[in-house]
């Protein structure tokens, strides 16, 4: 009996070793077991590439037809305009007919000259004060049309700093050279009345509304108004221009006592033009209501 029981105690023992046996291999299965996920990829799609704006095609030039760019205009008091010449300044005469097509509206120009001392024309342009030309200066409010002109210079015209574009064609166009005629001096003893000037007719002077006008400073230096300070005679007329692109007026009083009635142009936007005749002798001056520090005047004799 007592083999027996060792040998049941020895059983016992070898099922306990071999059950520890068991469970430390599933251990060790379960821990093979267990695995780590690899992170996920993250993809990133590329932003898509976008056409740069392209500019307005060219307008072609039409057949036959001529194409001219303007610069800024080098008339003394016109330096905020820009002009496109399209016949340059001759001592020959010009005439025929105008084919226009512009990119904005423009205004027609012929100059006249040089003239000389003793001519005083209503409009005159001069490039430095010494060389002058009488002005003809024709506003049409379009960019298409035609014009029958005829001068020493041609050219097109705008009251705008930024450039334009125009093209041209000119129909039946002549030029005429200068005649000369010879003067013969006749003394003539037994007449020694002198022989009076007549009266030259009504004219037209031109007074501008510069650019940047609408905030002060102008005042400093006296030209809010060029020019500022006119001399005319009864019956002529002055034409204010307003090349800024605000909007003025020209009142006639002054700021600290209002208006004087006489005249007034209620509101003159950019780029246009207010006209008044002065039939009585006198000095009048005269303001901008909406910008009280444009003032100027006229003395009319």
């Amino acid at each position: 009996m007592a083999s027996i029981d060792k040998a049941a105690i020895g059983f016992s023992i070898a099922i306990v070793a071999i059950g520890v046996a068991f469970a430390m291999m599933g251990d060790a299965s379960q821990n093979a077991g267990t695995s780590v996920s690899a992170p996920a990829a993250t993809y990133t799609a590329p932003e898509p590439v976008r056409d740069e704006p392209k500019a307005a095609p060219e307008k072609p030039t039409k057949v036959g037809w001529d194409r001219a760019t303007s610069d800024q205009d080098p008339g003394m008091g016109h330096e905020s305009h820009q002009l496109a010449v399209l016949l340059a300044p001759s001592e020959n005469t010009y005439s025929g007919t105008l084919l226009y097509d512009a990119s904005e509206n423009i205004q027609l120009v012929t100059l006249r000259g040089p003239i000389g001392a003793d001519e005083k024309p209503a409009k005159t342009w001069t490039p430095d004060g010494k060389t002058i030309f009488e002005l003809t200066f024709v506003d049409p409010k379009n960019a298409k049309g035609e014009w029958e002109f005829s001068g020493n210079a041609l050219a097109v015209h705008t009251m705008k700093t930024t450039s334009f574009v125009v093209d041209y064609k000119i129909l039946d166009l002549t030029e005429t050279e200068p005649m000369m005629v010879e003067l013969e001096e006749e003394i003539a003893m037994e007449d020694t009345t002198p022989v009076m000037d007549e009266p030259a007719g009504p004219m037209t002077y031109t007074v501008d509304m510069p650019a940047g006008t609408s905030v002060p400073g102008c005042e400093e230096t006296n030209e809010c108004y060029l020019p500022a300070d006119l001399t005319i005679n009864v019956g002529d007329t002055v034409e204010w221009v307003n090349v800024d692109t605000a909007a003025h007026t020209v009142t006639g009083g002054s700021p600290a006592d209002g208006p004087s009635g006489v005249f007034d142009s209620s509101l003159v936007m950019g780029g246009g033009a207010y006209s008044f005749t002065f039939e009585d002798a006198g000095s009048y001056d005269y303001f901008c209501m909406v910008h009280p520090w444009m003032v100027g005047s006229v003395t009319v004799n």
